[in-house]
Parts: C-alpha cells; sequence; structure tokens
C-alpha cells in the first residue's frame, strides 16, 4: 500500500506516439510518475514481448525522462493489443505461463532500469478470470520481495489498472488480496458511454458525476471502491486526453443523451470514435463549433457542429475533477492517457498539475 507522504501525478505515454511527441518532449516536471506503454505477452510461451520497434524506445525511456526530473518514477505497462483480456486470461489460467511471465517481467523492468509495473489486464470477465487475477497479483508481489532481497535493489512499485467499480456483471475485484499486494491501482473513470456502448443516444463519456444513471459515472465507481474496503489513497483517478464522437440524429437536438447513430466520422476521428483532445480544439476552431466548457450535471465539456457531436475534457472538467478526487475523495492521485493528445501547450497536463499543487 502507498505510503502517506506520497501521492501520484501520473501520466501514460504510448510507444506508437513517437513519431508525434517523443519521450523527449515530455515534461517531466509536470509528472511524478510516468508509464510506458505497452509491453505485450507472446501468445505462445506468455512471456513478455516487446516489439522490434519498441524495444530501444522502451529500453530508452526511463533514461530519457529522467533527465530533466531525476526524482521521476517510471513503470512499464504491460497491457494494449498484444496483451489484450483474451490472451491475459490465457496466461494467468496456467501457474507455467504466470511463472514465466512474471519472471520475464521483472527482468525486463530492470534491464529497461523502470521503477515499477503495471498490469493491465482489460477486464477479467469471468469467476475463473477474476480467481486467476488474485493468483496473479500474489505470485507478481511475492516474485518482487525476493527479487528485492536478492538483489537488494529498491522494491519495484507493483500496480493494476481496473475498471471504474469494482463490481463488472457477475464478479467482484479481489479487494483484500489487492491491498496486501498492490501500491496502488489506476482506476479507468472513462470511457464509460462510447459510441459502441452507448449507439442509440450521446452520452457523458468520462462522467464525474450523472444524475440520470448515478452508477454510470467515476464518483460512484469511486465510493463503491472504497465501500468494499479499498482506502481512497490506494487509488489513482484516471483522466482521458480524448473525446468520444457521435453523429446526432438531428443537428437540432445536441445535448447529452440526443438521440444518435453511432460514431461520426471525420478528420482526426477514428472509426470507433475517438478524437484526441489536441485535435477536438482544432474541431471547435475550423468549425466554429459551439462549445460547452464545463456541464456541471456531469462535469464533462460537449461541443458539436452538423450532426457531429463530441464529448470530452478541458481545463475546466480536470479542474473540478481533481479538486473533487484531491480533496472530497481524498485520492492518491491522477493518471492522464494518453499525454501525447495533448495542445501543444500542454494544456490539459499543466491544469492537471496545477490543480494537483494548489493550496487550499
Amino acid at each position: 500500500m502507498a505510503s502517506n507522504d506520497l501521492f501520484v501525478n501520473a501520466g501514460y505515454w504510448f510507444t506508437h506516439t513517437n513519431t508525434q511527441f517523443p519521450a523527449s518532449k515530455i515534461d517531466a516536471n509536470l509528472f511524478t510518475h510516468l508509464f510506458c506503454a505497452h509491453a505485450g505477452l507472446n501468445s505462445q510461451t506468455y512471456e513478455l514481448s516487446i516489439s522490434d520497434s519498441q524495444k530501444l524506445l522502451i529500453h530508452e525511456f526511463s533514461k530519457t525522462v529522467k533527465q530533466n526530473n531525476p526524482e521521476l518514477k517510471t513503470l512499464l505497462s504491460i497491457g494494449g493489443d498484444d496483451a489484450k483480456a483474451e490472451r491475459f486470461a490465457a496466461m494467468a489460467a496456467s501457474f507455467f505461463h504466470r511463472a514465466a511471465f512474471v519472471r520475464t517481467t521483472i527482468a525486463k523492468a530492470r534491464e529497461g532500469n523502470f521503477d515499477g509495473l503495471d498490469l493491465q489486464w482489460l477486464y477479467p470477465s469471468s469467476v475463473e478470470d477474476m480467481a486467476n487475477f488474485e493468483t496473479l497479483i500474489i505470485e507478481c508481489h511475492n516474485a518482487i520481495i525476493r527479487e528485492t532481497t536478492k538483489s537488494s535493489l529498491p522494491k519495484l512499485i507493483l500496480v493494476a489498472t481496473v475498471f471504474y467499480s469494482p463490481h463488472m456483471e457477475n464478479i467482484t475485484y479481489p479487494t483484500q488480496v489487492m491491498i496486501r499486494t498492490l501500491d496502488w491501482v489506476n482506476v479507468i473513470a472513462y470511457d464509460i458511454f462510447t459510441p459502441a456502448s452507448s449507439s442509440n443516444e450521446t452520452g457523458p463519456s468520462s462522467a464525474f458525476f450523472n444524475p440520470r444513471r448515478r452508477d454510470l459515472c467515476g464518483s460512484f465507481g469511486i465510493k463503491i471502491w472504497i465501500e468494499v474496503g479499498l482506502h481512497s489513497k490506494m487509488m489513482v483517478f484516471g483522466i482521458p486526453f480524448h473525446g468520444w464522437a457521435w453523429k446526432l440524429n438531428s443537428s437540432e437536438n445536441h445535448q447529452v443523451f440526443s438521440a444518435a447513430h453511432g460514431a461520426a466520422q471525420g478528420e482526426d476521428i477514428s472509426m470507433e470514435g475517438l478524437i484526441e483532445y489536441r485535435n477536438v480544439k482544432k474541431f471547435i476552431a475550423e468549425k466554429d463549433a459551439n462549445n460547452v466548457a464545463l456541464d456541471q450535471r456531469f462535469a464533462i465539456a460537449y461541443t458539436y457542429s452538423d450532426s457531429t457531436w463530441i464529448a470530452y475534457e478541458d481545463e475546466e472538467t480536470i479542474k473540478l475533477k481533481i479538486s473533487s478526487v484531491k480533496m472530497d475523495l481524498e485520492l492518491l492521485g491522477y493518471f492522464a492517457s494518453n499525454i501525447a493528445a495533448d495542445d501543444e501547450n500542454l494544456s490539459l497536463a499543466n491544469t492537471a498539475s496545477d490543480q494537483w499543487r494548489k493550496k487550499t
């Protein structure tokens, strides 16, 4: 469990953003922790897998970002396209596969001079999966303790990235084991509504509040985590630097929960409807789009032009959320994903850091 004097202001950097936003461009002084994403899992051996194109980027990441902030902690994140839920499940179901994963993960973290590990199993989907998740974090924890004793190096930080609520369908995370084995959890309190999950109407994708469905929002999930026994100082709250774009049925109806039909199409919008913050700003400027900088009901921003409607985070929503998770919910900190999606002035990262460190 995290120490009482620690706080976490973290960000995720993805290796595939290197051309646009190399690690050398990161303002490391805005963060206490940086996650390098993602290493994957070999589909045959279940050892940690890093592609040839990633090897140098991952190996040099810690050295690069610590040049301007030697106090910064770096963590290697295992997840992404080469470690999707099905592959994590197959690995965790076998003692031998888990052993191979744990051994190679710790070794790669040490090779790259990382300070910790982040397990991004998104998400266990059955009772058996969750039992295997529990076994996996126990074995990771125990292996880290043994390696620390043997090497005399500082203990690797162990983090798991989890759903916004401890409950998913008919399964529940093993809270008490998580308390004993993990330093903290990263709570993905976003992508609660997307054009895939809410195709018929727009949604407050990263809702912090939700008067219509109070169970579908970040603050509700955090409170349920606390109710099941996870201390607030073991939780780090996720803030997305991306939004989601829907195609409105009618340009005349453009509120949250207006009728829509799936993802919008357009420049800088993915097939699924994802759009990065820097491109949201571009959309607003080029389309002279209507913009609601803060909808207090949900603590989101949204913008619209013609039939395109986008929910996203901006400086005002981040101020509100950071203030609430720090002062009201008393969480350990926040993480941003992904930091390359910020604008050229790093407006979101600066706002989050300033708000957290603000004197009260």
